[in-house]
């Protein structure tokens, strides 16, 4: 067998190879072409394919992100990834890719990720249950394909999925109240001025996610252009934020309603940010439960936590929080 690997980027004549592969992979109809894959051109280093004969095999994008560390060292990451189910077509273009990373200076890889974590990034570990609105879907043997190319799991997340819908805890309408009392007001997002409360929300984000893992920080008009793109789907009673006394944000809900569910409505909570201070405790769960409110007066009959990274007692946390665990998702590191 022979094989070749060719560059391309964006605008390159030979780009329509890297752009057009998954076609050949998925079916037409398939839940892959749902969701766009978007390149990070801002830390974009070269996309790859790998062909046999002059047929695409296989794909990947290399990103350089001059924030993105792990552990301490310097790492580089690889998304849009597509591969036939072929072991030595994935270990080929996977250590291929490896090595060009090292040569530029990176001292590990991750993946997938493409470019930042506000990027889509992981991969589904299970096809258990059926797509929500917003979770990418990729062939589960990439797993695989990743493992054998000596890539080690790095973090592990889930989703999951409450059915129970029970509102207005005691503790939890104490504490609102105690919260109220100093000023704090929870209010919709308001669309006829999109701009600047994206503004404001972006000068939030860094205060209140510099400290997730694997964040990176992102400029006010990428932050903005990835949420005007969402603008289009949002339901104000379902993206709230909090205040304090003196209209600073000091939290949000941003949820979006399940479009890929047909037998009952259902919410998908995507991102949930809180400030640090510890005044501000419990301010999430207060939040949580207007959304839950406003849900089931909607005709909800369940919300989807999407994406929650497992820590510690994290798993355990969301059963008896947030519903049952019933989606999970790995993203993989190698040293270089």
């Amino acid at each position: 067998m022979k094989y070749t690997i060719v560059p391309t980027k964006p605008g390159d004549g030979n780009f329509n190879l890297f752009e057009n592969f998954p076609k050949n992979i998925y079916p037409a109809d398939s839940l892959h072409f749902k969701l766009p894959d978007p390149i990070n051109t801002e830390y974009l280093e070269s996309c790859y394919v790998l062909t046999e004969d002059g047929q695409c095999r296989a794909r990947i994008a290399l990103y350089n992100n001059p924030y993105l560390m792990y552990n301490g060292k310097k790492s580089f990451c690889i998304g849009n990834y597509e591969s036939v189910n072929d072991a030595a077509v994935s270990e080929t273009l996977l250590a291929y890719v490896a090595q060009e990373a090292k040569q530029l200076g990176a001292a590990y890889l991750i993946g997938p990720m493409n470019g930042s974590t506000w990027d889509n990034y992981r991969f589904s570990l299970h096809h258990n249950a059926p797509n929500f609105f917003l979770e990418p879907y990729q062939h589960l043997y990439y797993n695989r394909q990743f493992v054998d190319s000596g890539f080690e799991v790095i973090a592990k997340y889930f989703s999951s999925l409450e059915r129970e819908m029970k509102a207005d805890i005691p503790e939890l309408i104490q504490r609102e109240k105690q919260l109220v009392a100093s000023g704090m007001k929870i209010r919709n997002i308001n669309l006829a001025d999109f701009k600047n409360e994206l503004k404001k929300m972006f000068e939030f984000n860094e205060l209140a996610f510099h400290t997730n893992f694997l964040y990176t920080p992102v400029s006010l008009g990428t932050f903005q252009k990835k949420y005007t793109e969402a603008r289009k789907f949002i339901n104000p009673e379902f993206v709230i934020i909090a205040e304090d006394e003196k209209s600073n944000i000091i939290g949000f809900f941003f949820c979006v309603e399940d479009f890929f569910n047909r037998t009952e409505k259902s919410l998908i909570v995507k991102s949930i940010a809180r400030h640090p201070d510890k005044k501000w405790g419990g301010l999430g769960h207060i939040m949580a439960n207007v959304i839950l409110k406003r849900a089931m007066n909607a005709g909800y009959k369940s919300l989807v936590h999407a994406f929650m990274r497992e820590e510690g007692t994290s798993v355990q946390l969301s059963r008896n929080t947030f519903g049952e665990v019933y989606k999970n998702y790995a993203l993989y590191g190698k040293a270089l």
